[in-house]
């Protein structure tokens, strides 16, 4: 079975005629985009036919554009060499940059008119009433400043922010150090440093992580410049456009409010001794006679399985796990498997992590993960095609009627991973079951309780921000703070190095702050959906497949409503946090058969 992806119904190359054809014509769409928000969006006479016309063009743009940066992405993903990957990706994001200065124009053309005609507009016609939620959002988005201010910002940021973050992930990728293992020597980057967090030898997994504190001590001071850029510039656009603070703006964007998120961190807040518990017995299993050291929060527990699991083996395990919870899904998941949709081969220059990548104007997805037969990557395997089941579910909807929130983002990934973890097991042998229940809790307990650590961590960060730059070490003041917080006495302070905020990449992404309570959200929820699932007689899938296809065009709370859930409610999240709870009462009883 071939275990690269065949990406021709997208383009051959950057020099196909396709792609050149397709790139002139977003050029081309781009401009008209310009010219029509220029010369048009400055009277409300024919106000319809203006916004139909509108929603049409950028729809036709973004159809195009995706088409064209996804291939760019795809071909850096597999290898992050290709330099003309790169070139593509920052000149097709030079031309976004040039629609969504169109965009701001039209958001401010929709915010000059009342409630009430818009809703004339939006039922003027069948286009333009499927676009009723957007155009509803974009109107009542109050946080845009003029025309040209935002033209401005959308500039500077090319050689703003967005050229500090492009400094930070290039020093990232080319950052390696020396590290012994084993007896020999070896130069690894900061991506294969972190890979061996799970090996299973001891000695190796602490070296790469003091390796991994000394690169990152190796470059403390370049990247505090970059943070203070990055975090700076959020600061003072976001007050510009009148929001409260750079959390104020997430939640705006992610179509939650502060009730949920309080809510969520409340109850995790609640959960922390659980999760303390399972890092204590973890110790003890490792040998440890106290707290666990760092080095060892991800260590594999349980003897290394011979077993491997081959690629057509894992193919049908994830389609049988799927079917078990509805046809349709293991028939989607056969078709990525047939379709050739992913790169899972583990080769050199390839980073080793998962992803996918959807396509929605051809309707398909791609992923990229690195398969070797363990447990693990099965598991990983399911997550991702769950991201490209979301996205077949929105299809047909048009590309500005697409794009869900973050916290929901990894609810059916999350989902269809544990019906495979659930699948894994059942078939495991005694002597499997701790491994694959470690893994779980593993993880768990990274989206919960180091995601928790990474929100205190930025909530603190932009605090002191705005009073000036941060040293390298008050931001390692910040970080300690934060994980003493979240692990509390379960981990070896001493073990913790305070330069972690230099290696997590999501603080450096200009736009994308606070990538850490969404995935604690999307977890949870989850978790929440997937023991309604359990204890339903039937209706469910059809209900979940409804919850995914309206994701796009609804608020978190409403969405939550779709299955039946209060997500302002503490109680859902206490009860969700609760079955992590009974997987770690299961894994400890386990593990002392």
């Amino acid at each position: 079975m071939n275990l690269t992806w065949d990406l021709e119904s997208l383009y051959s190359s950057f020099q196909s005629e396709k792609y050149q054809k397709d790139y002139k014509h977003a050029a081309e769409l781009a401009d008209e985009l310009g010219a029509r928000a220029k010369f048009h969006l400055h009277t409300q006479e024919k106000a319809a036919i203006l916004t139909e016309d509108f929603l049409r063009q950028y729809n036709a743009f973004r159809s195009v554009y995706l088409c064209l940066f996804s291939y760019a992405e795809l071909v850096f993903s597999i290898d992050n060499g290709k330099t003309e990957a790169a070139n593509q990706m920052d000149v097709l994001e030079e031309m976004a940059a040039g629609s969504e200065e169109a965009l701001a124009s039209f958001s401010k053309w929709l915010a000059s008119m009342s409630g009430e005609e818009l809703d004339t507009i939006i039922g003027s016609g069948e286009y333009v009433s499927q676009h009723a939620f957007y155009l509803r959002q974009l109107q009542q988005s109050r946080y845009l400043l003029s025309e040209e201010a935002e033209a401005v910002i959308a500039r500077m940021q090319l050689t703003g922010a967005k050229a500090w973050e492009r400094l930070y992930m290039k020093m990232q990728s080319t950052l390696r150090v020396e590290v012994e293992m084993k007896g020999a020597a070896h130069k690894l980057s900061l991506t294969e440093l972190r890979n061996l967090v799970y090996d299973h030898d001891f000695q190796v997994r602490q070296a790469a992580y003091e390796a991994e504190a000394k690169a990152c001590r190796s470059v403390a001071e370049q990247s505090a410049a970059c943070l203070n850029a990055v975090c700076g510039e959020a600061i003072g656009i976001y007050e510009l456009r009148g929001y409260k603070s750079p959390l104020h703006k997430v939640l705006e964007t992610s179509r939650m409010d502060r009730e949920t998120l309080e809510a969520m961190l409340q109850a995790i807040k609640e959960s922390l001794p659980a999760f303390h518990q399972y890092y204590l017995h973890k110790a003890k299993l490792l040998g440890h006679a106290g707290p666990l050291p760092f080095h060892d929060i991800f260590a594999p527990v349980g003897e290394e399985s011979s077993v491997k699991i081959s690629y057509p083996e894992a193919q049908e395990l994830i389609v049988a796990g799927f079917n078990s919870f509805s046809t349709e899904l293991g028939a989607f998941a056969r078709k990525v498997f047939i379709s050739r949709w992913i790169d899972a081969e583990s080769r050199a220059g390839k980073g080793n992590f998962g992803m996918c990548i959807d396509i929605a104007p051809i309707q398909e997805s791609r992923i990229i993960t690195s398969f070797t037969g363990s447990y693990m990557d099965v598991g990983i395997l399911a997550h991702e095609i769950g991201h490209a089941y979301h996205s077949s579910c929105l299809a047909g909807k048009t590309m500005v009627n697409i794009d869900y929130p973050i916290p929901i983002a990894e609810t059916a990934s999350i989902f269809c991973e544990g019906l495979i973890n659930q699948e894994l097991l059942l078939s495991a042998s005694e002597g499997e079951v701790l491994p694959i229940l470690e893994r779980s809790l593993s993880d768990a307990g990274y989206y919960i309780v180091d995601f928790y650590a990474r929100y205190l961590f930025e909530s603190q960060l932009y605090e002191h921000r705005k009073s000036g730059s941060l040293t390298v070490e008050e931001l390692n003041s910040l970080m300690q703070d934060a994980m003493s917080a979240a692990y509390g006495s379960s981990i070896d302070p001493d073990s913790i190095h305070s330069y972690q905020w230099v290696s997590k990449a999501g603080y450096y992404m200009t736009g994308n702050e606070f990538l850490n309570f969404p995935y604690s959200f999307g977890l949870l929820f989850s978790k929440g959906l997937f023991a309604q699932y359990k204890k339903r007689e039937g209706g469910f899938a059809e209900q979940f497949q409804a919850f995914l296809a309206a994701s796009s065009t609804t608020m978190v709370a409403d969405a939550g409503q779709l299955m039946g859930i209060d997500v302002r409610s503490p109680e859902f999240w206490r009860d969700a946090l609760a079955l992590i709870g009974e997987d770690i009462q299961r894994f400890v009883g386990h593990s002392e058969k």
